[in-house]
């Protein structure tokens, strides 16, 4: 993919504030899945990791069909107040480690949970590895806001406009991966 798209004089910008961002993301889900997957091999976990992914899989379905379902995650989304006490790579990268870690800010969809269940009981160095895998893929989006042509400075506030928009698609794709994933990681617990 070439870089003609970006818009004039900031393109080097741009590039380093995105790759600040997706840094920050990878090493917030890094540390969040490294974590979770420590801690499942200090109490065996792997041992039950059907079940859990099994229940993580039931509750995540509930959560998606569900006509009134309870908010997960904090209730709010990255510190805007930060960005007056810092400089903007520092402001995307820390937003960076809060987002792509998933459950400090707002979680939308409830697949996360079985990827939380998952990194749970797949030990320490996998948890490690699909957290850097979440979190670098969950805000890898970003950088189409932050490389458009007619952009006049690169704002986190970009990204929420294409949300409503590709909302409907979203919960549709998060039931089909919570069915079809899940089953599949099941599958593959059993031996």
């Amino acid at each position: 993919m070439g870089l003609d798209f970006l818009g004039r004089g900031r393109r080097w910008e741009c590039i380093q504030i995105g790759g600040f961002h997706i840094l920050g993301a990878a090493l917030g889900g890094a540390l969040l899945g490294g974590l979770l997957g420590w801690l499942g091999s200090l109490l065996s976990l792997s041992t039950w990791r059907p079940e859990i992914i099994a229940i993580t899989a039931i509750f995540a379905f509930w959560h998606s069909v569900s006509p009134r379902p309870a908010k997960l995650g904090c209730r709010r989304q990255v510190p805007r107040k930060l960005k007056h006490f810092s400089s903007v790579k520092a402001y995307y990268f820390i937003c960076g480690t809060q987002l792509g870690c998933g459950i400090v800010t707002l979680i939308p969809y409830s697949c996360l949970l079985v990827i939380l269940g998952v990194q749970l009981t797949s030990g320490f160095v996998l948890g490690l590895v699909s957290g850097i895998l979440f979190g670098g893929t969950r805000e890898g989006l970003v950088l189409f806001t932050l490389f458009r042509r007619h952009q006049e400075e690169a704002r986190p506030g970009h990204m929420m406009q294409l949300l409503p928009k590709l909302a409907p698609q979203m919960r549709r794709f998060n039931v089909i991966w919570i069915i079809a994933g899940s089953f599949l990681l099941v599958l593959t617990s059993l031996h």
